[in-house]
């Protein structure tokens, strides 16, 4: 009798306080400083010291890239053999360029090759952006004028809620960049945190949204978990795989990981992106064929003309990805930022776009030319980024 009274005592207190069964897996809390160590001093090989990470591509049907067998002028063979050179001197794992769609040349220093997969840093990001021209083609997302709020509850009543998604792909949130050489910032939480989606949420907005251009990761995460909320409301499991059906396996590539925070946790949108260089070719491609696969429609082609608009704040940067035009001599990703990198001279296309990743890791596109190359390497801020697709474009000239 005494049971069945406690029992009944504690199902009217449950019902007037929202009783809650305890979390079957609470997220874990890691300490960033250990973390930070035991990634220090890896390199871009090192992927397999990234964890936990999730697999796409393992069930696509890879369509290999084809060798090119057209003659070599004299003057291409000796300006892509300078390329090589200059890229293997500044540090460099893999080159492949392709002149309408098909390999010209490709090499790798040391142990790596064509199935080796890279530590890729912000290249992620210009991926992300095609996915998202998918999901807006697709409805999923409405518009890239939207605000955050739409998606993102917790920044109801909130101004960062009035954030536009335009605003975190072109880099002017507003939200609050903070330093790496900080052990404790926000920005290695960012990276390094089991929770990550919380830490940016927590980022403050410290400048008016389109008032100035600041390269920020943050941008980036928001930017994902907009996407990934978005697409689960439509049925779908994850960004992973949608990634994975709507764009990684329609261009034909194989194996990639994607670098997740915890275990069934979220991707780093920013970077974390493990693959090949040929994985990275096809996306190149699919860029310089106007999102077009074959007679395949991947991409809009008008979301990929989109992407390369430059933004209010940086006539060198478009929706997560690089602009070759207008010249500058030394590219930063912030007024802040005291990283910056080397352009020796302008372009010699006036249509170059690029992935960007960090210390070295591209995928160039140069449509007028017909060319798509990947270049990967050890991060090196002393690499030109002009020089490679400035010797292969002079090449095809002689």
């Amino acid at each position: 009798m005494h049971m069945k009274h406690s029992m009944a005592i504690l199902a009217m207190v449950c019902s007037l306080t929202a009783c809650m069964t305890p979390a079957a897996n609470p997220i874990p809390q890691r300490d960033i400083a250990a973390a930070s160590e035991a990634l220090k001093g890896a390199t871009v090989l090192d992927v397999e010291l990234f964890t936990p990470t999730v697999t796409i591509g393992d069930m696509c049907a890879k369509q290999p890239l084809p060798d090119s067998n057209a003659t070599m002028t004299a003057g291409l063979a000796a300006a892509i053999a300078q390329a090589d050179s200059y890229s293997k001197a500044q540090k460099g794992v893999g080159l492949v360029i392709l002149k309408d769609g098909k390999i010209l040349h490709e090499s790798y220093a040391g142990e790596a090759s064509a199935v080796t997969a890279t530590d890729s840093y912000s290249m992620h990001k210009s991926v992300l952006a095609l996915v998202y021209g998918i999901a807006i083609d697709e409805g999923i997302i409405g518009s890239v004028n939207d605000p955050a709020e739409r998606y993102i509850s917790e920044w109801r009543n909130d101004p960062r809620g009035k954030i536009t998604l335009k605003q975190l792909l072109n880099m002017e949130s507003g939200l609050k960049l903070y330093s790496f050489s900080d052990p404790a910032s926000k920005s290695m939480e960012l990276l390094l945190a089991a929770d990550i989606n919380a830490v940016a949420f927590d980022y403050p907005m410290v400048d008016a949204p389109g008032a100035e251009f600041h390269y920020n990761n943050v941008n980036s995460q928001v930017a994902g978990i907009v996407l990934e909320r978005a697409l689960q409301q439509k049925g779908y499991k994850s960004y992973a795989e949608y990634l994975e059906r709507k764009l990684w396996c329609p261009v034909g590539n194989d194996k990639a990981r994607l670098w997740l925070d915890r275990e069934g946790g979220s991707p780093h949108y920013y970077a974390g992106l493990f693959t090949t260089s040929h994985n990275w070719a096809r996306i190149g491609e699919l860029i310089r064929n106007q999102g077009k696969l074959g007679d395949k429609q991947i991409v809009s082609a008008e979301w990929i003309k989109t992407m390369a608009d430059p933004s209010p704040t940086n006539p060198n940067y478009g929706l997560h990805i690089w602009l070759g035009s207008p010249y500058v001599a030394k590219r930063q990703y912030s007024p802040q930022n005291p990283l910056a990198v080397t352009h020796g001279a302008p372009y010699l296309a006036e249509d170059v776009v690029f992935f960007d990743g960090f210390g070295g890791q591209r995928v160039y596109v140069v449509p007028s030319k017909g060319l798509t190359i990947v270049r990967t390497g050890q991060v090196n801020f002393a690499y030109d980024d002009a020089k490679i697709v400035n010797l292969v474009v002079e090449g095809l000239a002689h």
